[in-house]
C-alpha cells in the first residue's frame, strides 16, 4: 500500500486489508511518503493494535510517488503481492483468497485482476464497473502494452519473478502500467469476474486530480519510455498510442494559440517521426494546414 496525505481515507484502506478471510499469513507493507497531515499517525496506531501484521516503510522527507512505490515494492517479502493505494479500499473479504487460489493452480498466469466500482469522495458509487467488457478476459503482454492497465487496486501478482527494475522505470509516472508490461513477459494476466474494490475519485488523489492535459503528457512520456525499452518489440502498438497523444496535445495547443509550447512539442513529434519513419506526422500536418482538426476534448484510446 502506498499513501500520501490520505488521513481521511487510510483507516478504511487498512481495515479492508485486515478484513480479508484467508488461510495464509498476510503482511501489510505501507509506504508512507512523509505526509503533511496525520496519515502516519493513523498507520502507527494500527501497527500498535495489530502487532506483526503491518510494516511501515517511510523516510525523513518526501521522495515522490514513483520512488515511494519502488521502495515499498522492494520491501515486500511474500510469495504474492497485491496493491492498494491509501485512498482506495477492497470490498470483497475473499479477494486475496480467490486470487491466490487462481495463481496457485495456474503457473502460466503471472498476475490476476478483478473489477472495481468508482466512488466519490464520500464513498458513494458513481460507476458500477471500470473494466471494459472487451478486457474481461485473459490478457497477454501485447494486450497490456497496446494500451490497457488493469485496475491496480484489484491486482495480485507473483513476487520475485522480475529482475531489478530498469532505469527507465524510475522516470515514468504510470508505474503500475509499466510494471504490468514487465510482469506479463513471464505469463498472462487472468481476469476474475466480480467487483473486489472501490476506486475513490477525489481532488487529493494523485491521478484523479490531474487535468486531462497533464494526464495526456504523462501517458505520452510513459509510452515514449516503453518505446525505447522494448527496442522494436510492439513498435506498432506503442506508436499508435504515441501518435494519438502527440496529435491530441498538439491540437490542443494549436487551438489555444499556445504557439511556443506548440512549436516545441511539434518539433519533438517531428524528430521522433523522422527517426521512426512515422507516417502519421504528414497526415496530421495536412489536417493542421487545411483547418481539418478535430474538436477537443476527445476520449483516450
Amino acid at each position: 500500500m502506498i499513501t500520501y496525505n490520505h488521513e481521511a481515507f487510510i483507516a478504511q484502506a487498512i481495515e479492508s486489508v485486515l478484513m480479508q478471510k484467508t488461510d495464509f499469513a498476510v503482511e501489510l507493507v505501507i509506504g508512507e511518503d512523509y505526509s503533511t497531515d496525520h496519515t502516519r499517525a493513523v498507520i502507527e496506531d494500527y501497527q500498535q493494535q495489530h502487532p506483526g501484521k503491518i510494516r511501515l516503510v517511510t523516510g525523513p522527507h518526501n521522495v515522490g510517488a514513483q520512488p515511494n512505490f519502488i521502495r515499498t515494492y522492494e520491501a515486500c517479502r511474500g510469495q504474492y503481492v497485491a496493491m492498494l493505494e491509501g485512498d482506495d479500499y477492497w470490498t470483497d473479504p475473499r479477494k486475496l483468497r480467490r486470487q491466490v487460489a487462481l495463481l496457485d493452480h495456474r503457473p502460466e498466469v503471472v498476475m490476476c485482476f478483478g473489477d472495481c466500482a468508482m466512488t466519490d469522495e464520500q464513498g458513494r458509487v458513481i460507476k458500477d464497473s471500470i473494466v471494459p467488457e472487451n478486457f474481461r478476459r485473459e490478457l497477454t503482454q501485447r494486450d497490456i502494452v497496446r494500451d490497457y492497465c488493469p485496475p491496480t487496486l484489484s491486482t495480485l501478482y507473483r513476487n520475485h519473478v522480475l529482475p531489478p527494475f530498469p532505469a527507465a522505470f524510475t522516470t515514468v509516472s504510470n508505474g503500475d502500467y509499466f510494471l504490468y508490461s514487465l510482469l506479463t513477459e513471464y505469463g498472462t494476466a487472468a481476469y476474475q469476474p466480480g467487483v473486489v474494490a472501490h476506486y475513490r475519485q477525489h481532488g487529493g488523489g494523485i491521478w484523479s486530480s490531474l487535468d486531462q492535459e497533464k494526464r495526456y503528457r504523462q501517458n505520452l512520456r510513459t509510452k515514449l519510455t516503453m518505446l525505447e525499452y522494448f527496442r522494436g518489440r510492439y513498435h506498432a502498438e506503442i506508436m499508435a498510442s504515441v501518435n494519438w497523444y502527440y496529435i491530441q496535445l498538439c491540437t490542443l495547443l494549436w487551438q489555444q494559440q499556445r504557439w511556443g509550447e506548440f512549436r516545441r512539442l511539434f518539433a519533438e513529434f517531428t524528430r521522433l517521426s523522422v527517426r521512426t519513419l512515422n507516417k502519421e506526422l504528414p497526415a496530421f500536418t495536412l489536417r493542421l494546414l487545411t483547418g481539418r482538426l478535430p474538436l477537443l476534448p476527445l476520449s483516450a484510446p
